[in-house]
């Protein structure tokens, strides 16, 4: 087989798909079999959200507080709330966690999420059902990674079918920061969002930028419901993503020729039935009220101009939570990883942003970057005095996959020009290094859980004091570089293989 010849098997969209699946799959399930379980913002609240919702109890009933509602779900469910030894406790260990009872015995208890849309709980709840007592809830988590994993393997399949296929994979990939690979293996919607924005949004640039076929317009339409349907119904805030996926998109290649893309059968049909699921999650959202049920939170009282002004301010905390912080935000990745990916998004941005001459494309950069920028303060102080500051690092990740996707579609034609082999280096190396970069914070975060965050690293290997269900003593380690090892080649395969295949400039992207 020549050089080009794999090139091009490489870039088929069964094959992209498959190794997508592998690699984000196996470093999603990493993360969900090394952390205890509730060791992840609110996880408990969906673990019982899911369990009641795969029983038929969409909401329940009222609970003490506002955003409470009381449901029945098996006492190994129920007791995921008993994590409090856990949250907030950067030294505390697995082990201090309680017994979690029995899987037949229903008892009644309260969840935090009553009142989100069930959508993303149907699919991860179905676990529970099963008569397989505490490791259910491994298997909700590990049910959680293999959806999130599908969307994340979409994304990567659309990017690597635009023209120009190298810079934009890259940045799908990188732009999955441990944060989201971290929730991904978590019950946690949030990650459900995160993944749907990525899956929407590469299909939507395809469907306006990509090479246009009758067959390829029916399996993009297709991908469009799909992740458009379930990014709508994912979270309160997600029809705002969807909305935003849409005008990038639009101001990219210009509305006039954005209309005339989208007006091919298949995608009139697609936009049809995505506007029905939004509707649908709006309704629901409206009916429950839930967007503005979250409680009270530190801030109650504040003016809307004093909330827009703190978001503006806490902007680079916000990034970080976004990048790498763990458990109940009380176990951060190490200094040098939220450096890094720092520097990767504002480099990325500042060169498409510099160095492209001015397009629509461009245009539609500076909209992701004002989103990205200005959205967070705007929807939180609009909340700010009735519920205080609610907002967490992680709920700007759509905005940011947006950005950063965006943005190396931008700058595809210039780094086109770079020499091949050049390149094919500065892919290899950014790959490494955040590979790196994604097993370091996995080994800190399960240092954390394993003896505390303030022991050295010899007492993680000399002296545990808790060890992950499905591993050894001495296992762990061995398996987090076998998968290493196996996203890193994927994403090398991915990339690098891409490297020169085309020369043809992508559409709405300047010369």
């Amino acid at each position: 087989m020549t050089s080009r010849q794999a090139r091009e098997v490489v870039r088929r969209p069964w094959f992209v798909f498959i190794l997508s699946l592998m690699a984000f799959g196996a470093m999603s399930v990493l993360w969900a079999a090394t952390s205890p379980i509730g060791a992840s913002p609110d996880e408990p609240a969906h673990y019982i959200k899911a369990a009641s919702v795969v029983r038929g109890q969409l909401i329940g009933e009222p609970g003490p507080r506002p955003q409470d509602r009381i449901v029945s779900v098996p006492e190994t469910v129920a007791n995921t709330l008993n994590v409090s030894c856990l949250a907030f406790k950067s030294d505390a260990t697995g082990d201090c966690l309680p017994s979690f009872g029995s899987a037949k015995e229903m008892v009644e208890t309260r969840t935090s999420a009553g009142l989100y849309n069930p959508t993303y709980y149907v699919l991860v709840g179905w676990p529970s059902l099963l008569d397989s007592g505490p490791s259910a809830l491994y298997f909700m988590r590990f049910a959680s990674a293999l959806v999130c994993s599908l969307f994340l393997a979409t994304t990567i399949t659309f990017l690597s079918q635009l023209a120009r296929p190298v810079l934009p994979v890259l940045a799908g990939i990188v732009v999955m920061t441990p944060t989201t690979l971290f929730l991904s293996g978590s019950v946690n919607p949030n990650a459900f969002e995160i993944v749907t924005t990525g899956a929407f949004f590469s299909a939507l640039l395809y469907a306006v930028m990509g090479r246009p076929s009758r067959r390829a317009d029916w399996w993009t339409a297709g991908s469009l419901v799909l992740s458009g349907a379930m990014l709508a119904n994912s979270r309160g805030l997600a029809p705002a993503w969807l909305g935003f996926a849409v005008v990038i998109v639009a101001v990219s290649v210009g509305v006039l020729p954005f209309v005339k893309r989208m007006s091919r059968p298949p995608f009139l049909i697609a936009v049809g039935l995505v506007a029905v699921a939004a509707g649908l999650a709006l309704v629901w959202t409206l009916k429950t009220n839930s967007l503005p049920a979250v409680g009270e939170y530190p801030g109650v009282g504040s003016t809307f101009g004093q909330g827009f002004t703190t978001m503006l301010s806490n902007t680079v905390d916000y990034l970080r939570m976004a990048v790498g912080v763990f458990g109940w935000l009380d176990s951060p990745a190490p200094a040098w990883v939220l450096v890094l990916y720092y520097v990767l998004l504002t480099t990325i941005t500042a060169y498409a942003l510099v160095f492209s001459r001015r397009s629509r494309a461009v245009a539609a950069l500076w909209v992701a970057l004002a989103a990205c920028l200005l959205m967070p303060p705007l929807i939180q102080a609009s909340t700010v005095t009735v519920s205080g500051y609610v907002w967490q690092g992680r709920y700007t990740l759509p905005l940011i996959v947006m950005l950063a996707v965006m943005a190396a579609v931008v700058a595809s034609n210039r780094f086109s020009e770079v020499p091949t082999t050049d390149s094919r280096r500065l892919v290899v190396v950014v790959l490494a290094v955040t590979t790196v970069a994604q097993i370091a914070s996995l080994l800190t975060n399960l240092k954390r859980y394993v003896v505390g965050s303030s022991q050295d690293w010899s007492v993680f290997f000399e002296g545990p004091r808790w060890i992950p269900p499905f591993f050894s003593s001495t296992g762990w380690f061995a398996v987090c570089i076998l998968v290493a090892a196996l996203y890193l080649s994927v994403a090398l395969v991915l990339t690098t293989r891409s490297v020169g295949l085309s020369s043809r400039p992508v559409e709405g992207v300047a010369r």
